[in-house]
């Protein structure tokens, strides 16, 4: 029997890994809801209109983070990622949202299962963030820090107020989505992914388990940033985030920094940087690899690379690549 002439089956096509951010826009409704990638939600238009909707969406370990903006009024029904929390707030509405038929006048932060969303009416122009969490990493974090919130107790409205979590959302997401040259690439270290997704862990945090950071004895002041800084220095190898320090001493954001600033008179982020500042310009010195200042600064979470530089500059007196060229020359 002659098999020359038979077909072999076509190798499979490789699978392209998912990109941390991604952007769709889009002037269909329906093509708006399925954009959501592994969400099950409808939308339906309530205002006459040509429908305009931009989608951008940040992913890490445990964490989905999606700016949706959208220029018609909307009921929005379905389920989100499933053994997730998710938290909705808007960063601009041109009128109130309605949640299960009752008003929300005033911009509120709406915390709910990811499984079983409430059906929202929205307004037309509204520029939201949804921030979906996996509840056992949402859990391990509430434990660590001793906090009360208790994810039983939902869906809830959170009033935004005067906060800046807003304002600091959105330029985080400004900056993901302009993107320096080479964003793509900085976004593939797991340090930077990781910076991003504690940032707006805690972000969130403030505002679902708020911290009055009670007054301390300067004792206790001090053991408390003690401890944060052995933990900061031991682990001196790896580029920690606040959440990781708050996490290991069971505090709070608030509370860390109000014992960082009365102790040493600077802020556990501005402590942290300098670290990982530090840990760049010694790489940056003594590395016999060829390796660029772009790469060592990811390496570091540093992905805002002109920030990076100007801080780098401002502590140093000197940009990271006349570090690396003197270095290089030796």
């Amino acid at each position: 029997m002659n098999n020359n002439n038979v077909q072999k089956a076509p190798p499979p096509a490789p699978v392209l890994p998912l990109l941390p951010i991604r952007r769709f826009v889009t002037n269909d409704i329906d093509e708006h809801a399925q954009n959501m990638e592994g969400w099950q939600v409808r939308y339906d238009q309530l205002t006459p209109g040509r429908f305009e909707g931009e989608l951008i969406e940040f992913r890490a370990d445990g964490m989905r983070v999606v700016r949706d903006r959208s220029n018609q009024a909307m009921t929005k029904s379905g389920a989100a990622c499933k053994g997730a929390i998710t938290f909705s707030i808007p960063l601009s509405a041109h009128g109130p949202v309605f949640c299960l038929g009752h008003p929300i006048q005033e911009l509120s932060m709406l915390v709910a299962h990811g499984d079983n969303l409430p059906e929202l009416s929205t307004p037309q122009h509204l520029d939201l963030m949804g921030v979906a969490i996996d509840e056992r990493a949402l859990e391990h974090v509430l434990e660590c820090q001793g906090s009360h919130f208790k994810i039983t107790d939902l869906p809830k409205c959170y009033r935004l107020g005067n906060s800046s979590v807003r304002t600091e959302l959105a330029a985080l997401f400004d900056e993901l989505s302009k993107g320096e040259q080479g964003c793509d690439v900085l976004l593939g270290h797991d340090s930077i992914r990781r910076g991003i997704r504690d940032a707006v862990m805690l972000h969130v945090l403030e505002l679902v388990a708020p911290d009055p950071a009670p007054a301390l004895s300067p004792t206790a002041r001090k053991r408390m940033v003690d401890r944060a800084r052995e933990y900061a220095l031991a682990h001196i190898d790896e580029p920690l985030s606040i959440l990781d320090l708050c996490n290991h001493i069971g505090a709070s954001r608030r509370k860390l920094q109000y014992c960082f600033q009365e102790t040493l008179g600077i802020n556990p982020v501005a402590y942290l940087r300098a670290l990982r500042l530090n840990a760049v310009r010694r790489e940056l010195r003594t590395s016999t690899q060829p390796h660029g200042v772009q790469q060592v600064a990811a390496r570091w979470g540093f992905w805002h690379l002109s920030r990076f530089s100007s801080d780098y500059r401002t502590l140093f007196g000197e940009c990271p690549s006349q570090t690396l060229r003197r270095t290089e020359l030796c």
